[in-house]
């Protein structure tokens, strides 16, 4: 895993920025550090490299790579590249490493762009072609790995982190705040792709890939190399034989993840997914660990079930305990890692974890994906509830003011919202849309709130709700909120974490089994739930799901009182001041649903906000 920077300007590249702008990617790759240097029809090309060395580490594997006018820079690992190298050297090609990185370099010589077609894992990368004068850039299936990139008349820009493409002033200087972004990012909890809280820098799509032409000074031949829309949904399934096949694509991607020169663990948290996970890894190697956090006298702690499927597996077990008076130093070294603002707590103790497991392992596996593909959420039976009473829908949602509780509140709330929008609206514990408006004065009905949910959802095909539904939080949810976590915990302690339920072919197998095999009778996960059966113990399987559930409410009003008072209270000119002062002190009756998720928006926006130097008023 790595972290990736490139620079291609019609001036010279301010050096100086252009260090301190990759010294902020070396949590990313703390083993090599290189940049490169060229010149191309009077541009300026500069590429820059931070490497954690897991295939090959060898000093010949550092990046930038070259070979016959052509340079990358690529972050991630592509789990099929021996098979990709032993295509290429039946066409003749030599290799003189042993990485994956070659390969692409290669692949590209060969195939061209069409190399992403050909390649399975996750990765971001960029390749400087110097005799086409491109820069060809492409992202993984699922956005497991970020890019960012910045484009204006004198430069292009693009790096792994926000914050180091903010290291140019040039480009800090040049931006504004998108507030249509930042109420989104109030509704969802983090911006959905290409957009960012900033207006000129974007990120790059998912399974998406562009070239930057130098001489035309333009982005094009922008495509998804992949449509997960496409899937056809196999009615016929039938229950045993999706099990057998489902067990099978999953032996397959654990072990192709596994491949590593470096030592290897997984994140054991005690749900199903992780579990499962592990029980596949245990059957090629019971010497690989689990590492698992656990919290004192926490009632969500599912470290027990942790230990038991250690035991039932015969592999080794390590528990770190979380303990409360470490809760503000994780928390705060998060908000000064995070390089664009995201509403999630669970980074604080999946980077604790992170942190723990790094002296023993450089890469982990866990269990990222399951609820997404397989319906592990309870929204998803909500949504199947709301298209059932769509007739009603209207009619119920006006008599969510006789909610017993603001749960229900909510789910009442939802029913009158188009189908897309409600599967955001639903689960994410942040503000209402309305609340959203009058929160940041707008008063236009946001009507763009949820265009991004509509495009997805306007090109889904399948006749089937919870399929729809787990399309949608694949193509925003999972890349923008759950990975990006997942992605910034793990790598602020420079750890790689791979997520074997998110293999491709795993992934369009699941999208063509129908719903009905994932939210059954109730219960959720089903399939899911049935294979870990024939693997687990049967307490660890049907029991009510936790996850990575942390007492937020409970730490604001007293480990991090004190910095949620003063960082809430900034004035950037953003946030109406009363509402921030009713949720801080507890007050708001039902408009207090979900305070905590609530305030935890409001925080991470101010911090970034005062951390990158924002100026009051500025917008």
């Amino acid at each position: 895993m790595c972290g990736i920077l490139g620079c291609i300007s019609k001036r010279e590249v301010d050096r100086a920025a252009f260090g301190r702008a990759l010294q902020l990617l070396s949590c990313r790759g703390p083993d090599a550090q290189s940049v490169k240097s060229y010149e191309r029809g009077g541009a300026h090309v500069v590429l820059g490299h931070t490497r954690l060395a897991v295939i090959d580490p060898r000093p010949d594997g550092n990046q930038p790579m070259e070979d016959e006018g052509r340079s990358i820079v690529f972050n991630g690992e592509i789990y099929d590249f021996r098979d990709l190298r032993s295509d290429l050297e039946r066409d003749g090609r030599a290799f003189r490493t042993g990485t994956d990185t070659e390969v692409l370099l290669e692949g590209y010589d060969l195939w061209g762009e069409g190399l992403v077609d050909r390649i399975e894992g996750m990765f971001a990368f960029a390749i400087f072609d110097a005799g086409a004068g491109t820069v060809f850039c492409a992202r993984d299936h699922l956005g497991k790995k970020p890019f960012f990139y910045y484009l204006d008349d004198e430069r292009f820009a693009f790096a792994s982190e926000l914050k180091a493409l903010l290291a140019f002033p040039q480009v800090r200087h040049s931006l504004g705040i998108d507030m249509n972004s930042l109420a989104k990012f109030l509704v969802y909890g983090y911006v959905p792709s290409p957009d960012t809280l900033f207006n000129q820098v974007k990120k790059l799509e998912p399974a998406t890939c562009f070239r930057f032409d130098m001489d035309a000074w333009i982005l094009s031949g922008k495509r998804r190399f992949w449509k997960l829309e496409e899937v056809a949904l196999d009615t016929g399934a039938v229950e045993e034989e999706a099990l057998e096949r489902l067990e099978q694509l999953l032996a397959e991607s654990v072990r192709k993840r596994m491949i590593a020169d470096v030592p290897l663990g997984v994140f054991l948290s005690g749900g199903v997914d992780s579990s499962l996970v592990m029980a596949m890894v245990a059957r090629e190697s019971t010497e690989v660990a689990g590492y698992t956090v656990t919290y004192r006298d926490y009632p969500d702690d599912e470290s027990e079930y942790a230990s038991s499927v250690a035991r039932w597996l015969g592999t080794e077990q390590h528990c770190t305990e979380f303990r409360e008076d470490e809760v503000r130093e994780c928390f705060m070294a998060m908000m000064e890692y995070l390089d664009e603002p995201i509403a999630d707590a669970a980074l604080v103790p999946l980077y604790f974890i992170a942190r723990s497991a790094r002296p023993e392992i450089t890469v982990a596996l866990g269990g990222d994906g399951g609820d997404e593909l397989f319906g592990g959420y309870p929204k998803y039976r909500a949504q199947l509830l709301a298209e059932r009473l769509r007739g009603a829908a209207p009619a119920l949602s006006r008599l969510r003011g006789l909610a017993p509780g603001p749960a229900s509140y909510r789910l009442l709330e939802g029913f009158a919202m188009p189908f897309y929008a409600r599967q955001f609206f639903y689960g994410s514990g942040g503000f209402s849309p309305g609340e959203a408006e009058r929160l940041l004065g707008m008063n236009d009905g946001a009507p763009w709130l949820f265009e991004d949910a509509y495009e997805h959802d306007s090109v889904f095909g399948q006749p089937d709700v919870v399929n729809e539904s787990l399309f949608l939080d694949c193509m925003i949810q999972l890349p923008d909120w759950y990975l990006v976590k997942a992605d910034r915990a793990t790598m602020a302690a420079s750890l790689e974490l791979r997520s074997p339920l998110l293999d491709r072919r795993l992934v369009e197998y699941a999208f063509s089994l129908p719903g009905s095999l994932k939210v059954k009778g109730g219960e959720t996960k089903y399939l899911l739930k049935k294979l870990a059966s024939r693997l687990l113990p049967p307490e660890v399987i049907y029991r009510r799901k936790q996850g990575f559930a942390v007492p937020l409410e409970r730490w604001i009003d007293t480990v991090l009182a004190g910095d949620f008072a003063r960082v809430t209270g900034y004035d950037f000119g953003l946030f109406e001041g009363p509402t921030v002062r009713s949720l801080l002190e507890g007050h708001g009756g039902r408009t207090a649903y979900g305070r905590e998720f609530k305030l935890l928006r409001i925080f991470v926006v101010n911090h970034y906000l005062e951390k990158i130097g924002w100026e009051k008023g500025r917008s």
